[in-house]
């Protein structure tokens, strides 16, 4: 996965300046498509921010409309790619009023245009549970069921063209306490087990890019599970720690970072004030925002040291964040004490 890699000075520059430069806001709930958001694409000159009921563009530097697609008849958006390849994201849609929907919808979307590049045809049975068990990333649908009829067989992890929808690779969980499995990425692959048992618990499986070697990190001492988002910058993953007594939720977000060579436990990361929060990579480093979307702390994936702060004017619940070059976007569900996207300029 290429990252365009800065030095510290990099993202030391304006320190000063404790606050982001925020561009624009959505100005209600009554200007977004509705609901949580799926998804944002990025770029210097538009972002693109899915929702279930559609998807919907702006200009990156002052926040104008620019198109809105919305997925045919009774269909809702059920997840969206991770990335825009070639300024193109990938749309999966389908009735989910249906359990035994034989079909799903792919749309290619240019973010530029909102132009319908491609649309195909995708047979649901390889998908598993829709949309727990299955991630858009990398050119892959990242799988790992039959069907939803599946549920008392052993789960095998799969990686689809998105293209033809052949499979790339599959990858046999052989052991036997696993008694489910969610997929958190495609691409890089990266997966929850859940085993069986009083002593049964959660581990996280990273899969290189043909599936053939796989590497286990375990959960540390005080957690319960880990967290839905993962970001991955060169040999160091980083996941939400989840804790175990319910009362230090409200005590701030963990992190933990682990050696995808080793499966170390590298370093542990605790912010403050809300457990929902939102990291990834973008330019070597290590991106979180929290105190309800409020501030942007970039992280040292070595050692888990801050190298900068950002103030993040106004607030988000369970964020969405995308980024590109010095320009960073914050999307959540709109209401009365949040607004549905957000744009900042980092320095």
């Amino acid at each position: 996965m290429y990252e365009d890699k800065a030095s510290d000075s990099a993202w030391k520059h304006s320190w000063w300046r404790r606050s982001a430069r925020r561009l624009w806001r959505t100005p209600d709930a009554t200007g977004d498509l509705g609901g949580k958001p799926l998804g944002l694409w990025l770029t210097d000159d538009t972002v693109v921010i899915a929702r279930v009921d559609g998807v919907q563009a702006f200009r990156t530097a002052t926040g104008q409309p620019l198109w809105t697609w919305q997925p045919p008849g009774d269909q809702v958006v059920g997840l969206v790619s991770a990335d825009a390849v070639d300024g193109v994201g990938v749309v999966m849609h389908y009735d989910d009023g249906r359990r035994d929907a034989k079909r799903v919808g792919l749309t290619w979307l240019a973010i530029g245009t909102g132009e319908v590049v491609r649309r195909r045809k995708q047979d649901a049975a390889p998908l598993g549970h829709l949309p727990a068990k299955v991630a858009l990333g990398g050119g892959l649908v990242a799988t790992t069921g039959e069907s939803w009829k599946d549920w008392d067989t052993r789960p095998v992890m799969r990686a689809l063209d998105v293209d033809t929808g052949e499979i790339r690779w599959k990858y046999d969980v052989t052991d036997a306490r696993v008694e489910s499995v969610s997929v958190l990425s495609a691409d890089p692959f990266v997966a929850v087990l859940k085993t069986r048992g009083a002593r049964g618990g959660h581990r996280l499986l990273f899969l290189d890019d043909g599936g053939t070697e796989g590497v286990t990190l375990a959960l540390p001492d005080g957690y319960e599970r880990f967290g839905e988002r993962v970001a991955v910058t060169g040999d160091v993953l980083v996941v939400g720690l989840v804790p175990r007594d319910r009362a230090e939720l409200d005590r701030g977000n963990r992190l933990g970072a682990y050696s995808l060579s080793s499966g170390e436990l590298l370093w542990e990361w605790h912010g403050k004030e809300t457990y929902q929060d939102a990291v990834f990579a973008h330019r070597g480093r290590l991106l979180v925002v929290h105190e309800y979307g409020g501030r942007l702390s970039v992280l040292d994936p070595a050692d888990g040291r801050v190298v900068a702060h950002r103030r993040l004017r106004g607030t988000a619940f369970d964020p969405l964040v995308a980024a590109s070059g010095d320009l960073i976007a914050v999307g959540c569900e709109a209401g009365d004490y949040s607004h549905g996207l957000r744009m900042f300029r980092w320095r």
